[in-house]
């Protein structure tokens, strides 16, 4: 019996070379994914030939194609210039494909004691960026990469102050106060059920501890799951080198002769 291919074992195991559009629903995390990670959230650059890329393939993919991101929806329209289906706050905002809110994060009287905190901890952290997303707040330290204990018992009070309904989500230079309901995977899931998602093979692609549910969600539909960079461990299957290589497949996937079905 042949064994499942893993990005674990194998770096440059790069996701299949054809992909059948006509049965592909396609998920991409932004950050580190389609765009190279920035100093701050507000300094990303996008690639002029990007955001029109990104609808000449969701119209060869019927629609079937969702960016899925911690960003808020409204930072993930602006940069990307799509419109229809997409999760933003890693799944706590979710849009359907027509337009329609299928999720809002509830406001929490919790966070404003939790903006306190991250403000208090930012004061007293150089180089600690304090995101807020409205129903989520992140805690940046890529220009203070030593600080990281520090901010980490920073989040710990942010959550205490928070109260229920909130977890921790740790990545790369970053930790998020972010509901505790959402996650990617559930929302890839809730996506799957709907049209143009519905019955087709996800794909996913995304580069941070943030995108293994999602993952995870892909592999036990029999999907394909890749991560783009060289973090490790991880339960995606395929892997690309960086968000150049993301890009890139993603341009040559917009691009390609759709296969002659007539013979």
């Amino acid at each position: 019996m042949s064994s499942v291919p893993s990005a674990a074992d194998n770096d440059d195991l790069p996701p299949p070379p054809r992909a059948d559009a006509m049965t592909l629903a396609l998920f991409v995390d932004v950050d580190g994914t389609l765009l190279d990670i920035a100093a701050r959230p507000d300094t990303v650059v996008v690639d002029a030939w990007l955001p029109s890329t990104l609808r000449r393939l969701k119209a060869r993919l019927d629609g079937a194609l969702a960016p899925i991101s911690g960003r808020p929806l409204h930072d993930i329209d602006g940069l990307l210039g799509l419109d229809g289906a997409a999760a933003g706050l890693h799944g706590a905002e979710l849009r359907g494909p027509d337009g329609a809110t299928l999720a809002a994060p509830i406001p929490h009287e919790g966070l404003a004691a939790a903006r306190r905190c991250a403000v208090a901890a930012a004061a007293s952290i150089p180089g600690l960026l304090v995101e807020d997303k409205g129903g989520a707040i992140a805690l940046h330290y890529r220009a203070a990469p030593d600080a990281g204990l520090d901010v980490r018992r920073a989040a710990v009070a942010m959550l205490e102050a928070a109260g229920d309904g909130y977890e921790l989500l740790h990545g790369r230079c970053v930790v998020e106060l972010k509901p505790d309901t959402a996650d990617k995977g559930a929302a890839l899931a809730a996506l799957m059920r709907i049209a143009p998602f519905a019955g087709r093979t996800p794909w996913m692609i995304g580069d941070d501890t943030t995108d293994e549910d999602a993952f995870a969600e892909v592999n036990a539909r029999d999907g394909i799951s890749i991560i783009v960079g060289r973090r490790r461990p991880t339960v995606a299957r395929y892997g690309l080198a960086g968000p150049a290589a993301a890009r890139a497949w993603l341009a040559a996937l917009a691009n390609a002769t759709p296969p002659d079905t007539t013979s």
